[in-house]
């Protein structure tokens, strides 16, 4: 039984290099540049380019860690049962131990950080700033676990390096918004992976026929 656990999981990183190398090497830069630059001068440094543009998108595109994981669900009723599932499932999941860090941690949020400082900090017209419960970042979490699932579910590359991309677009949101720290998006994104994954490993051992029916196919019938 361990050894069919172990296999799973070499074979879901196997499967889907093009979203895990990239993945490793980013952990790696964000927890480099977390360790050797200061934190209110990592965030400025990030946050150093602002156009009204990126604004608009980033305040739009942020909740792709937000409702989107439960509407992409939603959409896969018409697919497959089992891929809606793993996908809820997941963000239910990965909500647990995010939820728990948030509160035990209770990380001061950019906006009270620098206010404390009394420090000017980039901010986004129009978006409603929370001052706690900062580490780790939950819209990452949320969004790292879906794109991992999504990247299981297809087999071209290619999209395999586009969700990676589209992830990381989510979590650096939180940043640009001042939603969160880069430590936070970091956290956050291994929290989203790791839960996800170990869940995936688990979701493949799953065999009920409805698994591979959608909406469709019982509208048909």
């Amino acid at each position: 039984m361990t050894n069919q656990i172990v296999y799973k999981m070499k074979s879901i990183i196997k499967a889907n290099l093009y979203f895990f190398i990239p993945l490793v090497l980013l952990w790696l830069l964000l927890f480099i540049a977390i360790f050797i630059v200061e934190k209110t001068a990592l965030h400025l440094m990030l946050n150093s380019f602002h156009t009204n543009g990126l604004d608009v998108f980033f305040r739009f595109y942020t909740e792709v860690g937000g409702f989107l994981p439960f509407v992409v669900a939603a959409g896969l009723l018409f697919y497959k049962f089992g891929a809606a599932i793993m996908v809820l499932v997941t963000q239910l999941l990965v909500s647990v131990p995010v939820q728990v860090l948030k509160r035990t941690i209770d990380a001061d949020r950019p906006k009270l950080f620098f206010e404390k400082l009394q420090l000017a900090f980039p901010q986004v017209e129009g978006v409603h700033l929370h001052a706690n419960h900062s580490f780790p970042s939950g819209h990452t979490a949320a969004a790292f676990a879906l794109f991992l699932c999504l990247t299981v579910l297809v087999s071209k590359r290619a999209y395999k390096f586009l969700f990676f991309v589209l992830a990381v677009g989510a979590g650096f949101s939180r940043i640009y918004l001042s939603q969160h720290f880069a430590a936070d998006v970091l956290a956050g994104s291994v929290v989203g992976v790791l839960v996800s994954y170990l869940y995936l490993t688990y979701h493949q051992k799953i065999s009920v026929s409805w698994f591979d029916k959608s909406l469709l196919s019982w509208a048909g019938k």
